[in-house]
């Protein structure tokens, strides 16, 4: 299958193309950007949804918050322990589907891992690349395998490419102003498979995140590029790694908004948050949990040697002046 590669489409398009059976049923309300403070968002139904939470790997604990009670938690000071001390546990049958439905196409399991910078995207998104090479012979001529960031590819990988359950995206290319009509694709008989999404985020402290993405700047593009970003902050916009949109929970915020408005019928989609630093061993587990092979090449290690040095503090105070109050209202988008 030809690897046609695009990136002018949000990958948000994804999740609606196949949830919903035609353009008709789209709807949405009060749609606005959020930026400088602007709580406008979607108003016709309230951002609530379960968001489980993994904790004890060992013992295959899951805890689960609501996410409108989560956001509150999850501050800008906000540790993984943290918000596990406000979720109570559930038992592992009452959160996931059953790993016996992984043998047949309708009923079919994927693993959505949803990547954002400094957050282990790197060695994500090389595994994901190489596992569609050796498992669907599949090669992207980019570094980021098909569908990363093109809702159309990812939408087509996902119905021809059954042979794996893993698949990447670039997180923060949910826009939820940017949202476009249903694209002219024919993929009805995606739309028709029983298939359960399995979106996995990541959690990073969000002065740890801001801190790693400012070095990465430094380290990628040295003085000038530590300029650039100084200079777009000055109107409150991110640069490269250091972008409050590519933040976990902004764009967890979107996904969830755009999940309350869907009446789903053949798929369903289960959130779960996870330390970023313990992706190996929490998707060994759900491996196992479900019977399916392990993601291939996570054993990769990307960026972990970087030169000493980093941009100036004050660019990162002018980071955190712009979005620290904002990050605890993400309730919505």
């Amino acid at each position: 299958m030809a690897a046609a590669y695009a990136t002018s489409k949000p990958l948000l398009t994804t999740v609606n193309n196949i949830i919903r059976r035609s353009a008709d049923n789209y709807y949405f309300a009060n749609v606005a950007r959020r930026r400088g403070g602007d709580t406008t968002s979607f108003s016709t139904r309230p951002a609530s949804y379960p968001i489980y939470i993994l904790g004890d790997i060992a013992e295959v604990k899951f805890q689960v918050l609501d996410w409108k009670d989560l956001s509150i938690q999850w501050t800008s000071n906000s540790s993984y322990s943290d918000l596990l001390k406000f979720s109570p546990s559930v038992t592992v049958d009452t959160i996931l589907p059953s790993p016996s439905s992984n043998t047949s196409q309708h009923g079919r399991v994927i693993i959505m891992l949803h990547n954002h910078p400094k957050m282990a995207s790197t060695t994500l998104r090389r595994a994901c690349w190489e596992n569609l090479k050796s498992s669907c012979n599949i090669v992207s001529p980019k570094r980021d395998p098909m569908g990363y960031s093109d809702a159309d590819d990812l939408a087509s990988l996902i119905e021809q490419c059954t042979n794996t359950y893993h698949f990447c995206v670039g997180g923060w290319h949910y826009r939820a102003d940017n949202f476009p009509n249903p694209t002219s694709r024919n993929i009805s008989s995606l739309a028709d498979m029983s298939i359960t999404f399995l979106h996995m985020f990541p959690f990073r402290n969000f002065y740890d995140w801001a801190d790693s993405a400012l070095k990465q700047i430094f380290v990628g593009h040295s003085d000038t590029g530590c300029t650039e970003a100084s200079k777009r902050l000055d109107s409150c916009n991110g640069w490269l790694e250091l972008d409050f949109e590519k933040y976990s929970k902004r764009t967890m915020a979107q996904m969830i908004e755009i999940m309350n408005f869907r009446d789903h019928e053949s798929q369903s989609h289960t959130f779960l948050l996870y330390d970023f630093r313990e992706v190996q061993t929490t998707l060994a587990l759900l491996s196992r949990m479900f019977h399916t092979p392990l993601l291939p090449y996570l054993d990769m290690t990307y960026k972990q040697n970087r030169r000493e040095g980093s941009c100036p503090i004050e660019t990162l105070q002018k980071f955190h002046d712009c979005f620290d109050e904002q990050l605890p209202h993400y309730d919505t988008v």
